[in-house]
């Protein structure tokens, strides 16, 4: 199982996913500072061969070789593992995805989010109130079969769903 974790943060997502018995962890960030963070945490775990990480495709720019080369050397220098590049195009088909962020940025992603994972895919979304809820099941419900608030823990909810068929 491939598991797409989605505002990776710090991988925790990712790298429980592979703990629990996914084959890969992909993570993708916008802070190049949680990037650096993620694949430090993958390293330490003795995951850093099953976990990467990148920028969204649309959040490159020229100051990206200079701080992949910072990663590089933070991380132990494997290139291949600590690029700040954007997800590459063949990253796709993910057999999950889970995503911990806000409502706001969760419901402008929600096609994005959509495009990266096949048919059948579970869908798990964190970080959302839920006073929010209805928005983000909203936004989900055109690209994902039963989209419920699965869960509410206080003010919090997970949200669920399974991948529509394109």
């Amino acid at each position: 199982m491939r598991v797409l974790d989605y505002g990776a943060g710090s991988g925790v997502l990712g790298l429980a996913a592979i703990k629990f018995g996914a084959k890969e962890a992909i993570g993708v960030e916008i802070d190049r500072d949680a990037i650096a963070a993620s694949l430090s945490n993958a390293r330490l775990n003795s995951l850093d061969t099953l976990f990467r990480c990148y920028l969204p495709s649309d959040r490159t720019n020229d100051q990206d070789e200079r701080y992949a080369a910072l990663i590089r050397s933070e991380t132990g220098g494997d290139p291949a593992a600590s690029e700040c590049a954007p997800l590459p195009d063949k990253e796709r088909d993910f057999d999950a995805v889970v995503a911990n962020i806000l409502a706001g940025p969760l419901q402008r992603l929600a096609s994005e989010i959509a495009s990266l994972a096949r048919a059948g895919a579970p869908l798990g979304l964190s970080g959302v109130l839920a006073t929010q809820a209805p928005e983000v099941v909203a936004a989900y419900t055109p690209y994902f079969n039963d989209v419920i608030v699965e869960e509410q823990d206080g003010d919090w909810v997970l949200i669920t769903g399974v991948r529509k068929a394109s």
